[in-house]
């Protein structure tokens, strides 16, 4: 019996340890565009296709032109070995010009979201169901507006304007990995995780801007993702994300 019972603690026990899943990761790259050809964000995206990372981009509508098809749809067709997509495009407003979403009439507000869905459904095909807020900033006008429009599912951010009962998912864990913005350091983020590893156990939001990474900044993201998959972290897109938690979606 004595050993039996030592047994079945010891299985107890390995069954807690090894049960214990790491939270799943939502990249945000916040700023992209593609004008007469060029996109800063390529050797980003180069660097998740190699290694078959997911991340959700937000872009900022009217900062793109006819090309970023050309240059956006080989990464909005790439998928991973079991055929999910590896990249999601967001709503990050339509010029990204401050306060966009912030303290701004209904009217205006209004108009630069629809407008900037429009000229993203024009150039790229796509209908976009994930919004995130230039700076991070929105208000009640914000939620209004979000609210409206059937195709978006997912705030980012956007806890203080909103909330799930108006069918809309704000997703707000966020675990810092720039210090500063456009500055991704591995010790910084590290830091941050370890912070709140115990506290986000469901999702963590890391928000990067790989517009302003240089070589050397990029190489410091790299770190950070080789230690989320050390940690076995899954990556997940956003949207995918409230489809898994089944909220209604169109």
């Amino acid at each position: 019996m004595r050993i039996t019972a030592a047994l079945l603690l010891f299985i107890v026990f390995w069954g807690l340890n090894f049960s214990t899943a790491s939270p799943k990761i939502i990249l945000k790259l916040d700023d992209l565009s593609v004008k007469e050809g060029i996109c800063q964000f390529v050797p980003t995206l180069d660097y998740l296709i190699q290694n078959q990372i997911k991340a959700g981009l937000g872009i900022i509508a009217n900062r793109n032109d006819s090309s970023a098809a050309k240059i956006l749809n080989p990464y909005l067709n790439a998928k991973n070995a079991k055929g999910e997509s590896l990249f999601e495009i967001w709503h990050h407003g339509l010029d990204h010009v401050r306060p966009e979403f912030m303290g701004t009439a209904y009217e205006y507000q209004k108009s630069h979201f629809e407008e900037a869905d429009q000229l993203v459904k024009k150039l790229l095909g796509i209908q976009m169901h994930t919004f995130g807020t230039p700076y991070n900033n929105g208000d009640s006008v914000t939620n209004r507006v979000l609210i409206e429009n059937p195709n978006y599912k997912v705030f980012l951010f956007g806890g203080k304007t909103t909330n799930e009962k108006n069918g809309i998912l704000c997703l707000d864990n966020r675990v810092k990995i720039e210090n500063g913005t456009g500055n991704p350091e591995f010790g910084y983020f590290e830091e941050n995780y370890t912070k709140n590893k115990d506290k986000f156990t469901d999702y963590m939001i890391l928000q990067g801007h790989p517009n302003k990474w240089t070589p050397e900044k990029l190489e410091q993201f790299n770190k950070i993702i080789e230690f989320l998959i050390s940690e076995g972290c899954e990556f997940v897109l956003s949207y995918e994300y409230c489809q898994s938690l089944n909220h209604q979606t169109k």
